[in-house]
């Protein structure tokens, strides 16, 4: 066969593997605009406490502090890993706002109780358990969430199989998305993938265990 021909050969072969790898590829695009950046979200409502997801960076718990003023709730519940209380990344301020709140709790104008725990594991997951033993002890029959818009999705599958009460998921946009699109919708997509293969409350991949201590 000669050179060119072969060559030609190898050219179509190419073209009818990248065509299926292409069109996999557009559609997860179209289903991670609509998933991640268009989520179903809730309006702020009266509820029983207001859960903020970790990490709590200065522009969440400033929105998180926003909701509890405005009386979303009397009890605001930090999730906090356990990271430094000082530090930068990535132009935001990380756990020095939480750290305050958490040492304060009550007093001042403010009229809410606050409580903060370090999810175990560090992961959403982690957070939904400690929500579910945290209404079982409170009698919480309605809770508010806040998280950044992308995570919204994973957030309410992931509470919603560990807390059986009425759920509100509320959302914030950062300036810019923390990873960027691409690395943001990559990021949910994985913790989608480990979410469909754990699909229990507290369900773990068999190389992490609960406990992180």
């Amino acid at each position: 066969m000669p050179r060119t021909a072969r060559a030609d050969r190898r050219a179509r072969w190419v073209i009818r593997a990248l065509v299926p790898v292409l069109a996999l590829g557009l559609v997860w695009l179209i289903a991670g605009w609509a998933v991640f950046q268009h989520p179903r979200t809730d309006a702020p409502a009266p509820s029983d406490a207001l859960l903020v997801l970790g990490p709590p960076d200065r522009t969440r718990m400033a929105e998180a502090l926003r909701l509890v003023d405005a009386g979303v709730a009397p009890v605001l519940v930090v999730a906090n890993p356990g990271a430094e209380d000082s530090g930068e990344a990535s132009g935001r301020t990380y756990y020095a706002r939480a750290a305050q709140t958490c040492a304060e709790g009550p007093g001042g104008d403010r009229d809410y109780e606050v409580i903060c725990f370090r999810p175990d594991p560090s992961t959403t997951q982690g957070e939904a358990m400690e929500l579910r033993a945290l209404s079982e002890q409170r009698g919480w029959e309605h809770v508010s969430v806040l998280t950044y818009r992308q995570h919204v999705a994973r957030a309410r599958l992931l509470l919603g199989r560990c807390y059986p009460g009425e759920l509100d998921v509320l959302s914030f946009d950062y300036p810019a998305v923390p990873r960027g699109h691409l690395r943001e919708f990559a990021y949910q997509s994985g913790g989608f993938v480990k979410a469909w293969l754990t699909p229990g409350c507290e369900q773990q991949l068999p190389w992490r265990p609960k406990s992180v201590a």
